[in-house]
């Protein structure tokens, strides 16, 4: 009999050493039930590894062993399916649209705190860097599902896409020639992208900014009409659109 595979590690959201689970990202009900091809930095910038240009195949999906089985399965009850629902809808709403325009605005009826929390959460499991792990006000608001008030230096975009590229950049700081530095982390997987943005605006003007999701009570169900740029994602690099 085979065994299973044990993974021990630091748990991306509670900081403890403990044994890992894999984190979907974005989780397998949102269109992440495949598998798919990865470049990680090694695949894309180490030009003396043997691995450079090359891809890995993730028979998952993608995600990775970055959560301990305790947040994954509290995160996974409390917003996951929720944000999975938000998901659907939204590509639900691009489909309709027989070539996608600049600008998509749509209705969703979504319960706006949990989908927030679910995108933080991911953008917790793809910080290879731990960065985020230091941020304990942004955790303190993810795991106590009822806190509401996104803490104000941080900023979450949204932006609509079909991109069969995706990409998922941890917090990095990238060079701006109009606005500076700017600290950024992004996950792109259809029919959304979304950027988390510390104390920095948004990568593209016509991204939109659900920061207020945070403001709404946990579970609260409402109906929310949306405004998303359609950009299309054809590089690995952050911050980079068409």
């Amino acid at each position: 009999m085979k065994e299973k595979r044990v993974i021990e590690g630091i748990c991306a959201l509670c900081g403890k050493q403990r044994k890992l689970s894999f984190e979907h990202v974005p989780p397998r009900a949102a269109f992440n039930n495949t598998p798919i091809s990865v470049q990680n930095h090694v695949h894309l910038t180490d030009q003396t590894s043997h691995l450079y240009g090359k891809e890995m195949r993730s028979n998952k999906g993608s995600g990775g062993y970055t959560l301990c089985e305790d947040c994954n399965n509290k995160t996974g009850v409390w917003y996951a399916s929720d944000f999975a629902d938000f998901v659907h809808q939204g590509m639900s709403i691009i489909r309709e649209l027989k070539t996608p325009s600049r600008l998509i605005k749509g209705i969703y009826q979504i319960k706006p705190l949990n989908v927030l929390k679910q995108i933080l959460t991911m953008f917790m499991s793809t910080d290879k860097s731990g960065y985020l792990r230091s941020k304990t006000d942004l955790i303190d608001f993810i795991l106590h599902k009822e806190k509401t008030g996104l803490p104000t230096i941080y900023e979450v975009y949204l932006y609509s896409t079909l991109s069969t590229k995706y990409r998922m950049f941890g917090f990095s700081w990238i060079a701006d020639e109009i606005m500076g530095w700017q600290k950024w982390s992004e996950i792109n997987f259809k029919p959304f992208g979304y950027l988390l943005a510390e104390e920095s605006g948004p990568a593209h003007e016509y991204m939109c900014n659900i920061s207020k999701f945070g403001n709404f009570s946990y579970d609260e169900r409402v109906f929310v009409e949306l405004t998303t740029g359609y950009l299309h994602i054809d590089s690995e690099w952050i911050g980079t659109y068409k």
